[in-house]
C-alpha cells in the first residue's frame, strides 16, 4: 500500500495501523530485545492503534513517558491493539523472543 509521495505504510517487521495518531519515536531498547514506539493523538478524538510485529514477537505493554512499564496489552492473532484518548501520548514497548527482525539490507536470501 502507498501513501503520501511514495513512501510505504509499513516496514518489513512491523505493520502498523495509525488512522488519527502519528509515530514519533521507534526507538530498539536498550536493556532488553525489544522495540519502544511513542505516538500521540492528533484529531482530537479516542483512537487504535494495531500494531502487527514480525513473527517473534512475545508480549507487548504501554509505558509510561519515562519507558516504566504500566499494563500489559494482549496479542490477537498476532498483533496487538491499543487504545488512545484525545491528544494522548502513548508508549508501546514490544518485546521480542530471542532476537529483533534483521533491517532489509543485512537480510539474506538462501
Amino acid at each position: 500500500m502507498q501513501s503520501h509521495e511514495g513512501l510505504k505504510q509499513e516496514h518489513p517487521f512491523l505493520e502498523a495501523r495509525l488512522h488519527s495518531l502519528v509515530l514519533t519515536m521507534l526507538q530498539i531498547a536498550d536493556d532488553e530485545v525489544a522495540l519502544t514506539l511513542r505516538f500521540y493523538e492528533w484529531a482530537g478524538k479516542e483512537s487504535d492503534i494495531k500494531l502487527q510485529p514480525e513473527a517473534g514477537a512475545n508480549s507487548a505493554a504501554e509505558n509510561d513517558l519515562m519507558e516504566k512499564p504500566v499494563p500489559d496489552l494482549s496479542f490477537q492473532e498476532g498483533a496487538v491493539t491499543a487504545h488512545t484518548k484525545p491528544f494522548e501520548i502513548k508508549t508501546v514497548r514490544i518485546r521480542f523472543v530471542s532476537k529483533l527482525p534483521a533491517a532489509p539490507a543485512e537480510r539474506t536470501s538462501n
